[in-house]
């Protein structure tokens, strides 16, 4: 259990952040699909790119060099050939989503298995792409894992019609693969606007700058038969572990402070969240010159912020977490796909944010799904009680930021799962001034 103090004192200082664990992602399997070297600069190691590091590598990616600072690596294009007969997601969705595609292209039999807990998340009805192509895909789950058996086929292509209302993954997971096809490959979406739809563009540029031809038809894309090429990979700052930090220039009593290396992405969902804290009265701006961003606060830009979650899902927990300690009422809605990651995270944040004392009510889409929350105004919640952050970093990750606006120290538990995007967070906030107690070291933080 990890205990956070009120943060009356206010925060300052200078902190830093992870580099992209999309950017690191996208460029992990770009570089097995590049029959040609790759070099990652500033790798970010959380444990789900490890886990992805792991099962590039079954299937053929080969290690140049490898430190603290660079990547380098060597993919098989279109030789792939998984060398284990099993490769573990662990509880990522997206490793899941992506390794089923990459098994596609491989000749022999490829069992993919996750945990218990991705057998309630939307991921195994949602591999139809598999047949559609001219592969084959059996589910042989048990009750305690998610497994299914993909074969390749012999001449991979033609038209896949991909569901995009509950995430963008599986759509990056198709056209990650999809130039390695025999044929040319039709994507067809069932609605025009993925949701996370900035991250279907961040794959797109990221396969266009290493060869790829990929063209876009509104809700259709096509992709032509073609070849990865070398690539240098320059990630980015993740903006969702800035979203933590962020937070807590609104959470605490008072607060400014720098993001010491931050390097923007063109990751729309990045810019559309800058905009989005602009409103709430968490101000930004950034020194190119000295790669920092200051961050302080002013007044929110209305009396009703209103806030659509469909392209920044990875940040909605947060903007729950800060919603009630902003000086005007919020509205967020449009993030039901949200409640399809590792826990129903707008369910949850709502209800852990009202155990701490804060008053938010959640809403409601034409469907009756829980969609959204909304807050009335600064609120000073009382904290003083424990939270559960489910197994969820993303969870955690937010709490920890409300709870510096409560009048009482408020305990999180699920400390040990902050290794799948931030293991440095609480050591980041006590830097910062905060009062952080129970903390464990690095070392004793889960990394499987």
């Amino acid at each position: 259990m990890t205990s956070i103090s009120p943060a009356t004192e206010g925060i300052a200082g200078t902190a830093r952040i992870p580099q992209s664990k999309p950017h690191m992602q996208r460029a992990l399997l770009l570089s097995l699909l590049a029959n040609a070297p790759s070099t990652i600069v500033s790798p970010a190691w959380s444990s789900e790119a490890r886990s992805l590091f792991e099962s590039v590598q079954e299937f053929g990616l080969n290690i140049s060099d490898h430190d603290t600072n660079m990547l380098s690596v060597s993919g098989v294009g279109k030789s792939l050939s998984a060398k284990s007969a099993k490769i573990s997601a662990v509880g990522s969705a997206f490793n899941f989503r992506t390794m089923a595609a990459v098994a596609c292209l491989s000749p022999g039999e490829t069992v993919l298995e996750g945990n218990a807990s991705m057998l309630s998340r939307p991921v195994r009805e949602f591999l139809s792409f598999i047949p559609e192509l001219g592969g084959t895909v059996d589910d042989i789950s048990d009750p305690a894992h998610l497994r299914v058996r993909v074969r390749g086929g012999r001449r991979l292509g033609g038209t896949t019609t991909v569901d995009t209302r509950h995430s963008s993954q599986v759509l990056t997971s198709v056209l990650l693969v999809a130039p390695l096809a025999d044929e040319t490959v039709r994507i067809r979406c069932t609605h025009p606007g993925p949701v996370g739809e900035g991250y279907v563009d961040l794959t797109v540029a990221m396969m266009r700058e290493q060869g790829a031809l990929v063209e876009r038809d509104g809700p259709a894309f096509l992709v032509r038969p073609s070849a990865y090429g070398s690539r240098v990979h320059h990630l980015g700052s993740d903006f969702t572990a800035l979203s933590y930090l962020a937070g807590t220039v609104a959470t605490a009593a008072d607060g400014q402070l720098t993001i010491a290396d931050y390097h923007p992405s063109l990751l729309s969902s990045e810019s559309e969240f800058l905009e989005v804290l602009g409103r709430l009265g968490i101000r930004t701006t950034y020194d190119p010159v000295q790669r920092s961003l200051h961050i302080d606060r002013t007044a929110p830009a209305a009396r009703h912020v209103e806030i659509d979650g469909r392209n920044i899902p990875t940040v909605v927990p947060t903007l729950a977490a800060v919603a009630p300690f902003i000086d005007a009422r919020v509205t967020l809605r449009n993030a039901a796909h949200v409640n399809n990651h590792k826990c129903r995270r707008v369910e949850v944040m709502v209800q852990e944010l009202r155990q701490m004392g804060c008053v938010i009510d959640p809403t409601y889409d034409r469907d009756g799904r829980i969609d959204g929350f909304t807050t009335q105004g600064r609120q000073s919640p009382g904290g003083g009680t424990t939270v559960d952050s489910h197994g969820d970093h993303r969870i955690f990750l937010s709490l920890a930021t409300a709870s510096l606006g409560c009048r009482r120290p408020t305990t999180i538990d699920g400390v040990e799962h902050l290794h799948a995007s931030f293991p440095d967070y609480l050591d980041a906030l006590a830097g910062i001034g905060a009062t952080v107690t129970g903390a464990p070291a690095r070392g004793d933080l889960i990394t499987a």
